[in-house]
């Protein structure tokens, strides 16, 4: 058996002693001294096969008892994670230690959970035809070294790895030999492990790099912010001069941004789970800012440069020359900025609350930009001519409107005041209470259909009585009483209610009443819709209301140049969206900018049923009273159902509330209190007018709660009900129905135009 050698397996069963070579004892290691025929086999080489088969019984026993695998299967728990695997029943290489024929001699390996074998039996052959080095032991136990080719090697009968094939030999013994490929399954998973640990390595790289990068990007957003600041006070102060270098110096910002943000680092990172969507955020709004100062800011800091300088707004005066430029210039970029809005608003939800914060912002002040940029393009081609430029002097009624004794588009007119704008130079009149006029003396009639709906001529030859929810209607009357009592001709009228007014206040500061009580944007409704009528002569009370509105008006012209523009566009807006600030001009071209801006308060075209369905509902107070401090008006709409005839239904659900408790009711102030003919002092006395859209109609109307009949009539060819309630202190009524649009109307959305009431000033004032 000279050459033979021991080989433990990864997967293999234990070893078992060698079969006799010859004609020796079962059992027994067979060699010529036994009188076998087998190759002959020294004194040394028998001890050395005896001792290995019983050291290998004991350690197969051993691994059995521990539930280990012998001689070359799993390592045992016991071997520390991640040691090699140490062949079972081999040392590996030759060990000078082992000299002396003692198996375990000088070996410093374990064997795998000690269910094998150890010692030095010479090189390890690991495929057919490997040439190597083996160790033999002669009669003497010396250890002597051969080499020669080796095709086949053997064990002690037992296969040798699970993935080999295997055959008996002659002379009783296993033939072995291992497949193609097994080396290359044994290194899979170092292979694996090895790209796991490069991957780590260059995501803590990119990491890192992703972390200077944002570090970057927001160092330079930070300085673009800050020269942003600078542009709004060099355009509101009027320095315009060097406004195009600042622009520039922006938009280089933002195209280092966009570049740093559209690397392919940021865009590996934007595939991170949950955070990926903050870097898409990031990502999205650095690109919107990047297109509007390319193609919008640019632009206009070049057209601002050639303005007129001086303030936008200052000393009641307007830079027409400035508000012209910044006003073509949103136009002409009109749609930039609605490309970055849609961009802005339709980034999703974000998890890192600083991303979360930022985008919030980024969407309404975007969403307001976005508003800004729509009014301005409808405005701009008649800006010029609204605001009196080349000498012009253009008159405009202010109508003070009294929310407290409601009409069907805001309140009654307690007061009006005349301003006049030459060149953007503004000046105010007196407000004056309202007018009213026989029939004879004013120079245009009243409208016969307002007259059959809304009242006698009494009633609507005052000034105060706005019944019609078509203000341009209300307008063109007002103006023509406004010429037959002072002479003058008015080229629009704007009404404004106390809610807005304390919008405005909110702006640029207090005023005081002549008891020294402050008026501010806090408390301006409150004390013009209950103070007045609770706490001063009622002689005074109309005196008060014109006289707040009076200096209001003074220190909004006066004041409004030092406010920031973003809150005054906003302030705007608010009172439009809330029916607060509506106007009408005499121009149609004026009136058709106003239209679109959305605060002419008309009523739709009869003749155009494929316009936007407008659900209207209406008030007029017929208690001749100040009682709608108490009134709370609530209108809900359903989702819509599309007919088969292109038709849309809405389910239509309007609650009304006098909230005066009866404590309240017992101290009304008289001129407070009802007073029309059979009303009780508490009666909120109501003409509830609900309006279809053209081409619509109304149908299925029930009423709950407090009862009254609501009739069919037609306004002008617009078809409504209308009836009218009476709650008394704590009363409600309900009034449910089905308005349709037309089928030229598609699939526009209705929308609701109500009434303002004095509700939400009133809850806040209370809060």
């Amino acid at each position: 058996m000279a050459g033979n050698h021991f080989k433990g397996g990864d997967s293999g069963r234990p070893a078992v002693p060698p079969r006799p070579n010859g004609a020796g004892k079962a059992g027994t290691p067979g060699g010529a001294g036994q009188g076998g025929s087998g190759k002959r086999v020294s004194p040394g080489e028998t001890a050395m096969f005896t001792a290995l088969y019983e050291q290998s019984q004991k350690a197969k026993k051993t691994g059995r008892a521990r539930g280990n695998v012998f001689a070359g299967g799993a390592t045992s728990t016991s071997q520390p994670s991640g040691a090699p695997s140490v062949p079972a029943n081999n040392a590996g290489a030759a060990n000078a230690a082992n000299t002396a024929g003692n198996v375990n001699a000088g070996n410093n390996t374990p064997s795998s959970g000690g269910a094998g074998l150890t010692g030095n039996l010479g090189t390890i052959y690991t495929g057919a035809s490997e040439t190597g080095t083996f160790a033999r032991l002669d009669d003497s136990g010396a250890e002597f070294a051969g080499s020669g080719s080796k095709e086949d090697y053997y064990d002690f009968g037992l296969n040798y790895g699970s993935d080999a094939s295997s055959s008996s030999t002659s002379d009783g013994l296993v033939r072995h030999r291992h497949r193609k490929g097994e080396r290359k399954k044994r290194h899979t998973g170092a292979i694996i492990a090895a790209v796991v640990v490069v991957l780590l390595v260059a995501l803590g790289a990119s990491g890192f790099m992703l972390l200077n990068s944002a570090k970057t990007v927001k160092s330079e957003a930070k300085e673009a912010v800050e020269i942003v600041g600078g542009l709004k006070d060099k355009v509101t102060s009027g320095d315009f001069s060097t406004l195009p270098d600042d622009a520039k110096k922006i938009d280089e910002l933002c195209d280092s941004m966009k570049a740093e943000t559209s690397s392919p680092l940021w865009t590996a990172a934007s595939f991170i789970p949950v955070y990926g969507s903050d870097i898409n955020a990031a990502r999205t709004m650095i690109d919107a800012l990047s297109d509007v100062s390319s193609n919008a800011l640019v632009p206009m800091a070049d057209n601002l440069s050639q303005a007129t300088p001086g303030k936008l707004f200052q000393d009641g005066m307007i830079n027409v020359s400035a508000l012209q430029a910044v006003a073509d210039s949103l136009s002409s970029s009109s749609k930039v900025f609605k490309s970055a809005n849609e961009k802005i608003q339709g980034i999703g939800d974000t998890h890192i609350s600083q991303v979360t914060e930022l985008v919030d912002k980024a969407k309404d002040g975007f969403a307001t930009l976005n508003g800004a940029v729509d009014a301005a393009e409808k405005v701009a081609p008649v800006l010029p001519q609204m605001l009196g430029a080349n000498g012009q002097t253009r008159n405009y009624l202010v109508y003070a409107m009294n929310n407290v004794e409601i009409r069907a588009c805001g309140g009654f007119g307690g007061s009006q005041g005349l301003i006049s704008v030459t060149d953007g130079q503004m000046s105010i009149g007196e407000f004056v209470p309202r007018i009213g006029l026989s029939e004879d003396e004013a120079v245009e009639s009243v409208d016969e259909e307002d007259e059959a709906l809304f009242g006698n001529h009494s009633n609507l030859y005052n000034s105060g009585n706005t019944y019609s929810p078509d203000w341009p209607r209300n307008s063109q009357r007002v103006a023509a009483l406004w010429k037959s009592q002072y002479g003058q001709d008015v080229d629009g009228v704007v009404g404004i209610d106390p809610v807005f007014l304390q919008y405005l206040l909110g702006l640029v500061g207090n005023v005081s009443l002549p008891d020294g009580t402050v008026v501010d944007g806090t408390n301006a409704a409150k004390v013009l819709m209950h103070d007045v009528y609770w706490n001063y002569p009622v002689e005074e009370s109309d005196g008060i209301f014109a006289a707040v509105a009076s200096a209001a008006f003074d220190k909004i012209l006066g004041g409004i140049g030092d406010v920031d523009v973003t809150k005054l566009v906003g302030a705007f807006e608010r009172g439009a969206e809330e029916g607060r600030l509506i106007a009408w001009m005499r121009n149609d071209d004026e009136q058709n900018a106003i239209k679109e801006t959305g605060i002419d308060a008309s009523l739709p075209d009869p003749d155009d049923p494929s316009a936007d369905p407008v659900a209207g509902v209406y008030f007029n107070n017929l208690s001749f009273s100040k009682l709608d401090w108490y009134l709370n008006a609530d209108t809900q709409i359903g989702q819509g159902i599309k007919n088969g005839d292109g038709t849309c239904s809405y389910r239509i659900t309007v609650t009304l509330t006098n909230i005066m408790t009866q404590e309240e009711a017992g101290k009304l102030p008289d001129y407070v209190a009802a007073s029309a003919p059979d009303a009780a002092r508490d009666d909120e006395r109501l003409n509830v007018s609900l309006f279809a859209p053209t081409g619509g109609n109304i149908s299925d109307l029930t009423v709950e709660g407090t009862q009254f009949g609501l009739g069919a009539a037609t306004w002008h060819g617009i078809p409504f009900y209308s009836g009218t309630v009476d709650l008394h202190a704590g009363e409600t009524t309900t009034i449910t129905y089905t308005l349709t649009t037309s089928a030229e109307a598609g699939d526009k959305p209705l929308t609701l135009r109500q009434t303002p009431t004095c509700q939400a000033a009133r809850d806040s004032a209370s809060a």
